[in-house]
């Protein structure tokens, strides 16, 4: 079958053109009818004016509402249309009642610090801000006895995960948005197989749209048949349902409560460069040893009940466990469950806080307001930003996104680099030496506003000088973007840029 073939068989197209056609039935008779039928045509001009109004009145940020009034205004009845079916960003009261009850189920087994916040707070008071945002906002606790390291490239995250898989001797817990059958996959099924037989307890999560091309459909029973307990995250069918927008980005590999992985690596060989796709694939992750770790056990379990409802036992998995002193650290997750952006925010603590330098990695640069006013603002202040992106696309549309928020930045001072030798994955912020966050969350509006998401936000660690060394390291493979390159562009893709920009909040 060739590759035209292969694309029209799959499930993802199949499901794709089945929600397509659900849509057309609804939209098209709507349509044909309100320009044959005067009274209806009025009636659609009218809940288009409404639910404009709507839109303004919502409590969203501002694009996504100008991306939103766009097409509503020029389309009043496929616009208001899809609108209502897909517009709101908030989950639907099913879904966030499953996900406050799996919140809820570990009430009280994650407690802040507040004797270790406060004495942070008396040396720094900014930096006490910035941890008490994300211990305030994501359930979360600053631990001072987490050996931290960062990995980089994802080589050296994949050698030293097969020597603590090959370690475990409990449990051993992944949840990853992409797994992708290869060299690197087939490494770590060998070890989960063995380790089963061993006594130890093997699950396995993962988004369904992230491997939907990957992996075979019966997959999880071919998993389970080995004795690997195993999740599909919101499995993608033809429905209608908003909630298919969210997606499990999260990645995490956690082994017997005591060492854990994360960051932007997927278990698919690309992110080790043993197979290419675009050029030499830049990643990183973190790894965590300490009493962190219980932190990040428990946001897995929460996951595992938001999937199945089963209650889980946490104190079983969720051990305290101390290795050294490494500065101080504090996992989060962000859900789309109260809408407080807790990714961005804590991005733009970061910023407000620097005084020299903030360095950020990202694979996507497509802003809100809010965040491309901070980066500005803090830039204008004369604080060193330094970002950098990929030079060789994975996705096209997206990076004509991402060169589209270029030019103002670059104006405002900002400076602005594209990995040379390909594509760039880790996501990263880091802030004068002291304060850096690693995780799978990107600076664009997927991440912030939809995905579910995970950072590991750290101060004074071994990670964090690692994390910048490693930075600057990529920038010296990097092109610096000018202003002209920015201004020496057809009108066509000008014209191009500027409507994927307005539009960029609903891809």
């Amino acid at each position: 079958m060739g590759k035209l073939g292969k694309i029209l068989s799959s499930r993802l197209f199949i499901v794709s053109i089945l929600i397509f056609i659900q849509i057309a039935i609804i939209v098209l008779p709507m349509f044909f009818l309100s320009a044959y039928y005067v009274p209806l045509f009025l009636l659609f001009q009218a809940l288009s004016f409404l639910v404009s109004i709507n839109i303004v009145n919502r409590n969203n940020n501002p694009d996504f509402k100008i991306a939103w009034i766009f097409p509503v205004l020029c389309f009043p009845v496929g616009g208001a249309l899809l609108y209502i079916m897909f517009g709101r960003t908030h989950l639907n009261k099913k879904n966030t009642k499953k996900l406050r009850d799996a919140v809820e189920s570990s009430s009280g087994i994650i407690l802040p610090d507040i004797e270790l916040l406060n004495m942070i707070g008396e040396k720094n008071a900014h930096i006490k801000r910035e941890a008490s945002y994300i211990i305030n906002n994501s359930r979360s606790n600053i631990y001072a006895f987490t050996e931290t390291e960062f990995l980089n490239p994802g080589a050296l995250f994949f050698d030293d995960l097969i020597l603590e898989l090959r370690k475990a001797e409990k449990y051993i817990f992944l949840e990853y948005f992409i797994i992708g059958d290869g060299e690197m996959w087939r490494q770590i099924f060998n070890i989960l197989k063995d380790k089963v037989a061993e006594g130890v307890e093997v699950r396995l999560m993962y988004d369904d749209i992230g491997t939907i091309n990957l992996l075979p459909v019966n997959f999880p029973e071919m998993m389970q048949s080995y004795g690997i307990k195993t999740l599909v995250f919101n499995p993608y069918k033809p429905s209608l349902d908003r909630f298919m927008n969210y997606r499990d980005h999260r990645k995490f590999a956690i082994i017997d409560g005591k060492v854990a992985f994360t960051g932007g690596i997927n278990i698919a060989d690309e992110y080790i460069n043993r197979k290419e796709r675009f050029g030499y694939w830049e990643d990183s992750c973190v790894k965590l040893n300490g009493d962190a770790v219980r932190k990040v056990v428990v946001l897995y379990l929460e996951m595992w009940t938001f999937v199945t409802g089963e209650k889980q036992d946490y104190e079983k998995y969720a051990i305290k466990y101390q290795s050294k002193n490494d500065g101080f650290v504090i996992p989060f997750s962000d859900e789309p469950l109260f809408r407080g952006l807790i990714h961005e925010n804590a991005y733009i603590n970061v910023i407000d806080n620097a005084k020299k330098y903030v360095y950020i990695c990202t694979p996507y640069l497509i802003l809100d307001e809010v965040m491309e006013n901070a980066l500005i603002r803090a830039a204008k202040s004369g604080v060193d930003i330094k970002i950098i992106t990929p030079h060789i696309p994975d996705k096209k549309i997206i990076f004509e996104m991402t060169r589209a928020n270029y030019e103002r930045l670059i104006d405002c001072g900002v400076e602005i680099y594209e990995f040379v030798p390909g594509f760039i994955h880790t996501k990263m912020i880091i802030s004068d030496d002291l304060t850096a966050i690693v995780g799978t969350c990107n600076f664009d509006y997927r991440s912030f506003y939809l995905h579910f998401e995970n950072g590991v936000w750290m101060y004074k660690s071994k990670a964090v000088e690692q994390a910048s060394d490693s930075f600057r390291n990529s920038l010296s493979v990097s092109k610096r973007i000018t202003p002209e390159f920015c201004k020496n562009i057809s009108f066509e893709r000008r014209l191009i840029r500027s409507l994927i920009k307005v539009l960029s909040p609903l891809l």
